[in-house]
């Protein structure tokens, strides 16, 4: 075996092992209605990775401003949808219509209340794309991110709250349709929340809340293989910092120096 060979080898080597990562969808179907309870879970799997929905809007407090667990309801090919809990209140407070059987409030909309699908993974994945499976009115959509440390908290906080609690505000989806919607991030995370258009987020015109109504029916990502996970939104980062660990660094620049000392070498 010739010495520039051995060179490449031991580059590619080097160079594999960095953080794989693979790209995958997670298809929301399946299951059914016949039990409705508050707070319940659907999971789904793929490529090794399982991700956990659960449901949630402003439903609690003066005013309708923190956020409570709702109801995950299944629509075959259409995909996910929420059923909050003022659906099923009465007087001033109630969300009129948000109940399994209305033709458009089954739905994750923002008509009245907020709702929102929260995403968890087994593992980090850089979430770059969702796709409804059915829409009505319009379909702006808010994505969020959990880039804290330790596991995110939704119960009894509120939406203008999340962003200054380790969540960070991703991407505003307009007119998203049934079409797949690139979220356009490069950020890894195991929490991702997923509501229709919410201006609590990032300031936005309450203009564009009010009539969109979706149904989440796939995701599609990037899984983190990374030895130690992703932390700061970064897959293979340091704990607390977002910054990738030291080792990677160095395979990667071991990895670099190999291919260039072979360059020099045919010069």
């Amino acid at each position: 075996m010739n010495k520039t060979f051995k060179h490449m080898l031991v580059a590619a080597g080097l160079m594999a092992a960095l953080p794989a990562m693979a790209a995958t969808t997670w298809t929301f179907s399946g299951g059914d209605n016949n039990n409705p309870a508050w707070g319940n879970s659907r999971s789904y799997s793929n490529g090794g990775v399982t991700v956990t929905a659960t449901a949630w809007a402003n439903t609690g407090g003066s005013g309708n401003t923190l956020i409570e667990n709702a109801y995950l309801p299944t629509y075959g090919s259409s995909g996910l949808g929420v059923i909050n809990r003022d659906g099923y209140s009465s007087g001033s407070d109630q969300d009129t219509n948000d109940v399994i059987g209305n033709s458009t409030e089954h739905s994750m909309d923002n008509d009245q209340r907020y709702d929102s699908i929260l995403l968890s993974f087994s593992e980090a994945v850089n979430l770059t794309g969702l796709r409804n499976g059915w829409t009505t009115g319009d379909s702006d959509m808010s994505v969020l991110a959990y880039i804290g440390s330790g596991t995110p908290t939704l119960a009894g906080g509120s939406y203008a709250s999340l962003v200054s609690n380790g969540w960070a505000s991703i991407s505003d989806l307009m007119n998203t349709g049934t079409s797949w919607a690139s979220t356009g991030t490069s950020v890894y995370s195991s929490h991702w929340l997923v509501g229709a258009f919410n201006p609590a987020f990032n300031g936005g015109s309450t203009g564009y809340a009010g009539n969109d109504y979706v149904k989440l029916y796939q995701a599609q990502g990037t899984i983190c293989t990374a030895s130690g996970g992703a932390s700061g939104g970064v897959c293979g980062g340091t704990p607390g910092t977002g910054v990738p660990e030291p080792g990677s660094l160095a395979l990667a620049g071991l990895g670099l120096l190999g291919v260039i000392g072979l360059r020099r070498r045919r010069k």
